[in-house]
């Protein structure tokens, strides 16, 4: 009679049996095994997105470009093989398989992410900024848990079973007959593959979103390291003036006010109050329409942080690149509205944010814009506020701000950076329990920012300060959540990335429930405040204009994402065109018909090549030249040290 003992002893045997032939097989051919596993991981997750966008019938279109390129890699690596049977030529074919695959599963994990394929561009922070960008992927593989299995668990074994292959190949044994047949299948199959995207490729798509998923994400990996048209201009010729290039008069007597910026990171315009009152998310922001002025047609200049900051405070288009080089340490600060209002008021001026600072180097970007005073979560002496790997409980930030003001009877410019709206969307426990869909922890994190802001405004009024404050609030960019299968801001030119919430309360200077309905830029902030307290802005060159005033007919306002490749475009009137450097089309929607942006317009090919090039020379006219050297290091601030090399920054927080 067995005991059980034994019996579990047979059944670790026959797994192991198992495990050991199922090796045996998969060693003969490691290459195939991993190409395939690239083939199926991209078809999966491609499968994936057309499920969720609800585009189902456009995933066969998405997947020919896969299907021909990965199987013509297999069927090159298995005749290389086949040819050379020997140890060294299996470990380099194993080798460049593992990298077509390994390619796979980042832009598997970068759709999921984001509903957009990856280019090598997208890991430039990994590089510079390894321990945010880490953190950052570490987060969100926290948040997505279900993909981060399925994508982490294979890959691993994927892994191991690669190192024992170089370790140990073993030299292939074909059979000639069935290698010749499976060679004959897999070229049949590329050559339909091949023939259906042409015809494909001719017949279009209406989706725009289908245009970025049609391309083989490798192909496109290569094309961008070689391409000029993926590269920066190597010679750019615009300037930034400095402070103390420009002149500037007033039109009357200045107005001395306080004025207080509050930008907000990532609120989408249509999950805000004004937008739906119904949704009651943010009262307090209609509360402030309602004493003030609301600009319901704003849009983002570029939906990347530190560019939009750029734009709102300065007046000028930031630099239109895959880069922060505004952040780099100029010798001088650049004209901006802290100078300004500094230089001809005499206002003090302070930059306050819940993120960290060394977050794309924001204390060297602040100096740029010649701030007095930083301020950010690392000087809380309470690391509990912290929300996430960015931001803080903001409520935590209404003691220094007002130790700030009362510690001076002058007026002051206070500009605050609000960041708990950034993924990934935590509120403190005290204000509400986290919700578990990130959309709804988004909404959450709205809600809250609403709340500060109320808070903050509060406060202003203990001081006696509420009636000579221009009390502003703007977002930098907005937040996709699917609307058109896309997520994030980075890489998408829809509304719900663009168009942001810009309001003002300005005592005596705007009639109460103002409504400008023409359209405004994140650039036309800083010259709108300044023609409010008396400037003329007219011999200045800013790239924005005064938004309460009378727009010209032809007013356009030009957009960019910051992805290199990423789209741009402009709105003129209730048209807007974007422009997508990955098929190089111009689409065009009717905002006053169709305000979701779903159906295109069509336009002839002249007509289309002459926005395409408008489009794009304004962006390449927008890349700014820096004065700087290429790479070098300065303390800003008393406590921060920024490093830099060419375009790119670092910060680190020097502890007093």
């Amino acid at each position: 009679m067995r005991t059980g003992r034994s019996q579990s002893g047979d059944k670790d045997k026959n797994v192991l049996s198992v495990i050991r032939r199922l090796h045996s097989f998969l060693a003969l051919r490691p290459y195939t095994i991993i190409m395939f596993g690239a083939l199926f991981c991209t078809l999966a997750v491609k499968f994936f997105q057309s499920w969720r966008s609800e585009l189902l019938n456009e995933y066969i279109s998405w997947v020919l470009a896969d299907i021909f390129v990965l199987l013509s890699i297999e069927v090159v690596l298995a005749l290389v093989c086949f040819q050379w049977p020997r140890r060294w030529v299996v470990r380099t074919a194993t080798f460049i398989a593992a990298l077509v695959c390994t390619w796979s599963v980042i832009n598997a994990g970068w759709l999921i992410r984001t509903g957009t394929q990856i280019l090598p561009t997208v890991l430039l922070p990994l590089i510079r900024d390894p321990l945010n960008s880490l953190g950052i992927v570490g987060i969100n593989l926290i948040k997505m848990p279900k993909a981060a299995i399925a994508l982490l668990v294979p890959s691993a074994l994927a892994l191991a079973f690669f190192f024992h292959i170089l370790a140990k190949p073993k030299p292939p044994n074909y059979n000639p007959k069935r290698f010749a047949k499976k060679i004959i299948i897999s070229v049949i199959i590329i050559i339909i593959a091949l023939v259906a995207r042409k015809t494909d490729a001719r017949r279009g798509s209406p989706q725009i979103v289908s245009a970025g998923l049609r391309f083989n994400s490798q192909i496109r990996a290569i094309e961008s390291l070689i391409l000029s048209d993926y590269k920066l201009i190597p010679n750019p010729k615009r300037k930034i003036p400095y402070f103390d290039e420009i002149k500037i008069g007033a039109t009357s007597k200045l107005t001395n006010h306080n004025v207080v910026i509050i930008v907000l990171e990532g609120i989408q315009y249509e999950y805000t109050s004004l937008a739906d009152e119904q949704n009651n998310l943010t009262p307090f922001l209609n509360t402030l329409t309602e004493d003030g002025v609301e600009f319901v047609n704003t849009r983002s200049t570029v939906t990347h942080t530190t560019k939009a900051l750029f734009a709102l405070l300065t007046g000028q288009f930031p630099s239109t690149s895959q880069d922060i080089a505004e952040t780099v340490p100029a010798s001088k600060p650049y004209a901006s509205i802290a100078t300004i209002l500094k230089e001809h008021l005499g206002l003090r001026t302070a930059f306050f944010q819940s993120a960290k600072g060394n977050f794309e180097s924001r204390p060297s970007l602040v100096y740029n814009l010649g701030f007095d005073k930083f301020w950010s979560r690392d000087d809380l002496e309470d690391a509990n506020s912290f929300l996430g790997y960015l931001a803080c409980d903001e409520f935590s930030m209404l003691e220094p701000i007002t130790k700030w003001i009362k510690s001076d009877e002058k007026p002051f410019l206070l500009t605050i950076m609000l960041s708990v709206t950034h993924d990934p969307y935590e509120v403190p426990d005290w204000f509400a329990e986290p919700a578990k869909e990130p959309l709804e922890r988004y909404k959450q994190t709205v809600r809250y920012t609403d709340k500060f802001l109320a808070s903050l405004d509060l406060e202003l009024s203990k001081l006696n300060l509420k009636d000579k404050t221009i009390f502003c609030v703007v977002g930098d960019h907005g937040e996709a959540f699917g609307e058109h299968g896309l997520l994030g801001h980075e890489w998408i030119a829809f509304d719900e990335a663009l168009r942001v919430p810009f309001c003002l309360r300005a005592p005596s200077l705007v009639e109460p429930r103002t409504k400008i309905t023409e359209l405004v830029s994140s650039v036309d902030l800083t010259p709108t405040l300044l023609a409010l307290l008396g400037f003329d802005i007219s011999s200045i060159g800013f790239d924005g204009v005064n938004a309460l005033d009378r727009m010209p007919d032809d007013h356009k306002v030009y957009f960019s994402g910051w992805m290199q490749q990423g789209p741009a475009g402009f709105v003129q009137g209730s048209r807007k065109f974007i422009y997508n450097p990955t098929n190089e089309i111009v689409t065009v929607y009717d905002l006053s018909a169709d305000s979701l942006e779903q159906d295109r317009i069509e336009m002839d090919t002249q007509q289309s090549e002459k926005i395409a090039n408008e489009i794009v020379t304004w962006r390449n006219n927008n890349i700014f030249l820096l004065g700087q050297q290429q790479t070098g290091k300065k303390v800003v601030f008393d406590r921060w040290l920024c490093r830099w090399s060419n375009r790119i920054c670092s910060a680190r927080y020097i502890k007093q």
